[in-house]
């Protein structure tokens, strides 16, 4: 997770990035922001445009931003996650000592 991806869709601010590491997991190509080819620059120039000529998309993108680092990146849902790879590795680790 990357946290400034995070804290600039929780403010509202629609996002563009590259599709590289966990990013993709954050920003939802056209849902919250975009996602480009890193190093495809024209891809970025061509995004930047797009948001400075549908200013009218803004709301929309901004409002599934927030929603969906609250239904994804809150307390209650990264420690569940937590609580489940912990789980699994307890698992894992009993069933090779049996």
């Amino acid at each position: 997770m990357n946290i400034i991806i995070s804290q600039a869709l929780a403010t509202g601010l629609p996002v563009i990035t590259t599709r590289h590491s966990g990013l993709p997991e954050q920003v939802v190509d056209g849902e919250n922001g975009f996602l480009v080819d890193e190093g495809d620059y024209l891809s970025l120039a061509e995004k930047i445009l797009y948001f400075m000529d549908h200013a009218e998309n803004w709301a929309r993108l901004s409002t599934a931003g927030r929603r969906h680092v609250k239904e994804n990146y809150n307390a209650h849902t990264l420690l569940d996650t937590q609580i489940s790879c912990y789980e699994e590795i307890i698992g894992d680790s009993r069933e090779a000592d049996s």
